[in-house]
C-alpha cells in the first residue's frame, strides 16, 4: 500500500499543472501609434513565449478619453503564432486622435484556440490570463 502511495505521489509531481506547462506568457506590447485624419491607429504585436501555438486569440479593446469615457469599443484577432514568434496588427480608434485617447483597456480574450484553450470550454478570463500587457510609453494600456 505505501509503494502504490509513492508511486502516486511521484506520478503527481511529474504531471505538468497548467500554470508550469506555460513556460511563460504571450506578451502583448504597443508597438506604434500615429494619428490620422480619421482616427487613431495603433500597432500591436502579440509574442508568443508560451509551449504551444497560438491558433486564434480575439482581445477586446477599451479606449478611453482623457475623461476616462469609454469611447469605442474594438476587437483585434490574432492567429497562427507559432512559440517564439510574433504577429503585429493595426487597430484604428475612428473620429478621435491619439492625444485625446487616454488609455487603452485589454479585456475578453474569451474567444481563444490555443494550447490546452478551445473556444468556450473553459471559464471565463483564463485565456487572458496567459497574456502580460508590456507598458509602453506610447499609450497607456492595462488588462
Amino acid at each position: 500500500m505505501q509503494r502504490h502511495l509513492r508511486f502516486l505521489a511521484a506520478a503527481a509531481l511529474l504531471m505538468p499543472t497548467l500554470a508550469g506547462a506555460q513556460g511563460g506568457s504571450a506578451v502583448l506590447s504597443v508597438v506604434n501609434v500615429s494619428s490620422q485624419p480619421t482616427g487613431c491607429h495603433i500597432g500591436l504585436r502579440l509574442t508568443n513565449n508560451l509551449p504551444y501555438p497560438i491558433d486564434m486569440f480575439v482581445f477586446d479593446i477599451s479606449a478611453y478619453t482623457n475623461n476616462d469615457v469609454v469611447f469605442e469599443e474594438l476587437s483585434v484577432a490574432f492567429q497562427g503564432i507559432k512559440p517564439t514568434l510574433n504577429q503585429y496588427q493595426k487597430v484604428r480608434v475612428s473620429g478621435i486622435t491619439c492625444e485625446k485617447v487616454s488609455r487603452l483597456r485589454i479585456h475578453g480574450g474569451d474567444r481563444c484556440r490555443m494550447g490546452p484553450y478551445a473556444r468556450m470550454s473553459f471559464d471565463q478570463g483564463e485565456c487572458l490570463k496567459q497574456v502580460t500587457v508590456e507598458e509602453s510609453n506610447l499609450i497607456r494600456i492595462s488588462k
